[in-house]
């Protein structure tokens, strides 16, 4: 997957989220997650936020501690209905940021 300067971005800015050492690729987990349809904005909520921590915990790869890939949190963003999580993620944007987006 090639990682896109957004991406690279994304994940210097999120370098100090709680989960950052359970993945083995956090650039990757920024673009997946911009791939799978999110804004910059919306995947460093998702980054900061405990479903991170919740996808690795549930993977199901039988990846180890740093060693999770950004399938765990696909899967995870996958299990939930995309009109559900849509709203999920904008009260994470929310919550991580304290506004709407002026974008």
């Amino acid at each position: 997957m090639k990682i896109t300067q957004e991406a690279q971005e994304v994940a210097d800015r999120t370098a100090n989220a709680y989960s950052f050492d359970r993945y083995k690729n956090w650039r990757g987990v920024a673009q997946a997650l911009l791939n799978y349809g999110l804004t910059e904005r919306q995947a460093e909520a998702v980054m900061r936020s405990k479903w991170m921590r919740w996808a690795a915990d549930s993977d199901e790869s039988g990846a180890t501690y740093g060693n999770h890939t950004s399938a765990a949190i696909l899967v995870f963003l996958n299990k939930t209905p995309m009109v559900d999580l849509l709203g999920e993620v904008k009260k994470l944007e929310f919550e991580t940021f304290g506004g709407p987006n002026d974008d």
